[in-house]
């Protein structure tokens, strides 16, 4: 089977390898879609402390059941699947507190054992008897699947702000996670919705899911546009969905008092510090929360939504396969892609 390494930094390699075995107590996938995240892109850039190279990525899997192991009952050669790829231990604080998407041993597919940037892959034991797998139905188009990874996160942060009905919401990054995160808002009952980037193409592209006010944030000041938006009083919530820091900062300055900052985009490991106006915290009484990880009901509220047809996929822009992976890596990074499916059985 074809199989996309990452051997290093910026270094990819298409290899031939045998099929992997099926073990007995779970199930060998034939990947239909798998999506290109930003922390693929990342840890393509810059790396990963997290992998060990050489490393096949891919962790928002579909596919159909290829083979299913002596000891796996519940499922057929033919069954189409999407994984939950975040695999938590079940014994630790953390799990046992309700909290399991931040476990002290999760396991997560590409980087803890190979994942979906290859023909075939593995869904362990474990995935299985923790509930990670999913039957899709043969009505429902499999490859938007892939997106229910992304919504469990979105999903989890917009349930921690308690975005509401006729809140005011202002999310900084209008690539995927921002898109989707305008499209949960509006379910989730906000009225003024604004996306917001840097780049003019990404702006131009969003403006089909959710949003509605849109702001080019190199070219207009985007605190005093949403001051001006929401009367001069400033957005119940803002989300950061991007890797840079500044927005951090735009978002105490453009949040009302009591307003809630959710810092969901990751930053890159040697520029992780941010700065906040402590004042602006202390006397508007903001809230700041984390945003990381989702728990196996986030990723099912996910899955359902999509299946409901209530998540537009078409933010789905690019379909490559395995070989031109650094194609939509480019894609992503200069904003002329949403987001990008790779097709492990699409001719190279």
């Amino acid at each position: 089977m074809k199989a996309l390494y990452l051997t290093g930094r910026a270094q990819v390699e298409v290899r031939d390898i045998p099929i992997p075995n099926c073990p007995e107590d779970g199930l060998l996938i034939k990947i239909d879609s798998v999506g290109l995240c930003g922390s693929d892109v990342r840890t393509y850039t810059v790396g990963s402390a997290k992998i060990n190279y050489p490393v096949i990525l891919g962790h928002e899997n579909a596919g159909i059941v290829a083979a299913v192991g002596s000891r796996t009952s519940g499922y057929a050669v033919g069954d189409r699947v999407v994984a939950n790829p975040a695999i938590p231990c079940g014994k630790c604080y953390y799990c046992i507190n309700k909290m399991p998407g931040l476990c002290d041993a999760l396991e997560v597919a590409g980087t803890s054992f190979p994942g979906g940037f290859a023909q075939y892959m593995v869904f362990h034991g474990a995935m299985l008897q923790r509930g990670q797998i999913i039957k899709v139905p043969d009505e429902v188009d499999l490859e938007p699947m892939i997106l229910a990874e992304l919504l469990a996160s979105v999903i989890k942060a917009q349930s921690d702000l308690r975005v509401g009905l006729g809140e005011s919401v202002v999310i900084i990054g209008a690539g995927p996670i921002g898109c989707l995160h305008a499209m949960i808002a509006k379910l989730r009952g906000a009225s003024v919705i604004v996306l917001a980037d840097v780049s003019a193409r990404r702006v131009s592209l969003s403006r089909e899911y959710g949003g509605t006010h849109f702001v080019v944030s190199s070219e207009e000041d985007l605190v005093r546009t949403v001051m001006k938006i929401t009367g001069g009083r400033g957005a119940d919530v803002c989300i950061s969905a991007n890797p840079s820091a500044k927005p951090h900062q735009q978002g105490v300055e453009l949040l009302r008092k009591e307003g809630r900052l959710s810092m969901f985009g990751g930053l890159p490991k040697d520029a992780s510090m941010t700065t906040l106006d402590g004042n602006m915290i202390h006397y508007k009484r903001l809230r700041v929360f984390g945003a990381y990880s989702y728990s196996a009901a986030d990723f099912a509220k996910g899955y359902d939504i999509l299946t409901e047809g209530r998540i537009d996929s078409r933010i789905i822009t690019h379909r490559l396969p395995l070989e031109r992976m650094e194609d939509g890596v480019r894609a992503i990074q200069d904003g002329s892609a949403i987001k990008v499916v790779l097709k492990p059985w699409m001719p190279g």
